[in-house]
């Protein structure tokens, strides 16, 4: 069931209804897709995702053609283009501070230039990081997955515990949207102990989505396998951007995913692949580690964005391909005369993301009490069974299958909770002296 609401309260279907959303457009729709970190580009800084666009198509043109970009150094890119955009948009605010005009600037700009870009750097940055994505998600034809927040709890509750050769995205570049306050206090428990402040005192925006752009490229340089490339935004448009993450992970085809977490990029080198997690044997699966590490080494957003790819790969992955309403609710917002009417339908369609999407795992539930745990009764010896509930961790097995077990599939095995139900502890007989 959508329990997306509106800005007033109500179910957004409803209220949608209640402003004249035709019901067609919800007919596949049961989690709707917030405004994401593309959607925030095309709002502020528009020209990063049409210059991005004109380069993707110029590189689908070419032989061969690239499935993703590592840099834009690497072909004949528009990107000095965006930076000039940037640096106007500087300009400009440093011209209306100033009360000097454009004209009066312009001939010192071999001296104003390069303080400016010193002292917006952060933002240069981001323009970088932004149109990178923006080019690999054009070329990906912008591909986006929405996790739901009962999926998104499963997974950040599930071990990685498979060889990094078995983790695959479906398309070259996704875009992964999550709204679960799982994935957000994962993402700022990453900044250390502002971060988990923020989480304790309530500070955090859980009504802004995270955006993590997710793309696959060759390790580069001398090094065999694959890097995954997980870029990561925590905002919310039009205008409240609270968090950018980039970490590039190795997936050295020795190597586990628990290694990959923890690359090393100035150690690694050909002859030395870095240090990590001791593998006992040669299989696939990985022994799991004790909570005090899994909870607590700050990686817990990385893994989840693991977790979510292993998940699009298994034979469980539940996926609705959705069509965003924004365009349609627009269209037809134009269509009546009434202005409060029209603004209402209007700030609807901002409400959504202008995205068609995938929603992932909608009809999951919450994590269940394992059957058969509930405390003993008094007939039952003291101790049989357990009196503390405790969480059982997911996991992966690369199980066999086919004609003489020649062929593998991925299964996961969900995280369940064992022991007894609340009732069961309210209702046991407790001696008092």
């Amino acid at each position: 069931m959508d329990d997306t609401h509106a800005a007033n309260g109500l179910p957004l279907r409803q209220a949608g209804a209640m402003i004249g959303i035709p019901e067609s457009l919800w007919e596949r729709c049961t989690m709707a897709l917030p405004p994401t970190y593309y959607d925030f580009i095309l709002k502020n800084r528009p020209y990063v995702v049409e210059l991005a666009a004109r380069d993707a198509q110029f590189l689908q043109t070419q032989e061969p053609t690239p499935v993703a970009i590592a840099s834009v150094d690497d072909y004949n890119s528009r990107f000095p283009e965006c930076f000039e955009k940037v640096d106007q948009g500087i300009l400009g605010q440093a011209s209306r501070a100033s009360g000097i005009s454009l004209d009066e600037i312009r001939p010192h700009l071999p001296q104003v230039l390069p303080e400016l870009r010193a002292q917006f750097a952060s933002l240069y940055a981001t323009v970088n990081h932004e149109y990178h994505c923006m080019v690999n998600f054009e070329l990906a034809n912008k591909k986006c997955f929405h996790f739901s927040d009962n999926l998104s709890t499963h997974l950040s509750n599930t071990e990685i515990n498979l060889k990094a050769r078995l983790v695959e995205l479906p398309f070259p570049t996704c875009l992964f949207v999550f709204t679960s306050a799982t994935v957000i206090n994962a993402m700022h428990n990453i900044r250390g102990a502002e971060g988990r402040r923020e989480m304790n005192t309530g500070d955090l925006d859980y009504a802004a989505p995270v955006s993590a752009f997710l793309t696959l490229l060759p390790a580069g340089g001398k090094l065999l396998g694959r890097k995954l490339v997980i870029v990561a935004w925590h905002a919310k448009p039009p205008a409240k951007s609270y968090l950018m993450l980039k970490r590039e992970l190795y997936l050295g085809d020795g190597w586990s995913l628990e290694q990959s977490l923890r690359t090393d990029w100035e150690k690694l080198t050909p002859d030395d692949l870095g240090c990590g997690i001791n593998i006992e044997g040669g299989g696939d699966i990985i022994e799991p580690m004790g909570d005090e590490t899994f909870y607590t080494d700050g990686l817990a957003f990385y893994r989840i964005m693991l977790n979510a790819a292993l998940y699009l790969a298994s034979d469980q992955a539940e996926l609705t391909t959705c069509t965003s309403p924004r365009a349609q609710i627009e269209i037809d917002a134009r269509q009546f005369a009434s202005v409060p009417k029209k603004k209402r339908m209007l700030k609807q369609a901002a409400e959504h993301s202008c995205l068609d999407y995938a929603e992932v795992g909608a009809s999951l539930g919450p994590i269940v009490i394992e059957p058969g745990t509930a405390a003993s009764n008094s007939s039952e010896s003291a101790g049989s069974k357990p009196q503390v509930r405790f969480m059982v961790r997911g996991h992966w097995r690369h199980q066999p299958h086919g004609p003489g077990a020649s062929q593998r599939r991925l299964i996961w095995i969900r995280p369940h909770y064992k022991g007894p139900d609340i009732a069961d502890l309210i209702n046991k007989p407790y001696l008092v002296k």
